[in-house]
This record gives structure tokens, C-alpha cells and sequence, in this order.
């Protein structure tokens, strides 16, 4: 699993220069790549892409190409909220945005009436 998510994360910065990431030595390494990147949030659903039945209410976002599992931190630098996310669906199919968030990850990062905002991504896991 590890080298599946470090193979996705070099994909991901060769293909985006502004893409950063450093790796930590040792048994315990975790990949931390951060960046800023378009966002949105969805409401409708009833199965996620990786089976599992969709909760507006849980910490999950969609993404194309992260594989299922992975946590990322997202942050809104409006005004500093942040949360920890999982990875449980893929998406977005809208140009320009890269992650879809559950509604409640909207309302903690209030960008629930907005739609679409500008977020702070750190993959953390």
C-alpha cells in the first residue's frame, strides 16, 4: 500500500512542478505532500466508489487518482479551518477542482455556502 502511494504521489508532482513533497526515513514513513488546490462538496450519493454507502455527515472526500484510505488535511487559509479527511470516493468530474468533501467537511471548513473554495491539502497518510 505504501508504494502504491508513493508511486501515485510521484505521478502527481511530475505531472504539477508546484507539487512538494518530502518523505520521512524510517519504519514509521509518512508522505506529506502539501499544496493548494480547488475544492468542492457534494451532498448526493448513495454508494461511494469503493463500496461503502455515502454519509454527508462523515470526514470523506473523493478524489481521482489517491487511493482509498488515504487521510489528508485539509485547511481553509480564509480562516484556518482544518480537517482530516479520508479518502473513499473518486471524483470530482468538474475541470478545475480536484477534491470533492462530504458536507460536513464543508460546514467545519465553512465553505458550505460558497460550493467551491481554494484549500490547503497535506496528504498525511
Amino acid at each position: 500500500m505504501r508504494q502504491l502511494v508513493l508511486v501515485v504521489l510521484s505521478l502527481l508532482m511530475a505531472s504539477n512542478p508546484t507539487l512538494a513533497g518530502t518523505r520521512k526515513s524510517g519504519t514509521t514513513a509518512k508522505v506529506v505532500v502539501e499544496r493548494t488546490t480547488t475544492a468542492s462538496w457534494y451532498k448526493q450519493g448513495s454508494k461511494t466508489a469503493n463500496g461503502e454507502n455515502y454519509n454527508p455527515r462523515g470526514l470523506t472526500v473523493a478524489h481521482k487518482t489517491l487511493p482509498f484510505g488515504t487521510l489528508v488535511q485539509l485547511t481553509n487559509p480564509e480562516n484556518n479551518r482544518s480537517v482530516i479527511a479520508r479518502v473513499n470516493d473518486r471524483g470530482p468530474y468538474i475541470r478545475g477542482r480536484e477534491f470533492d468533501v462530504s458536507m460536513r467537511c464543508a460546514e467545519l471548513l465553512d465553505m458550505k455556502d460558497k460550493g467551491v473554495a481554494k484549500l490547503l491539502v497535506k496528504v498525511v497518510s
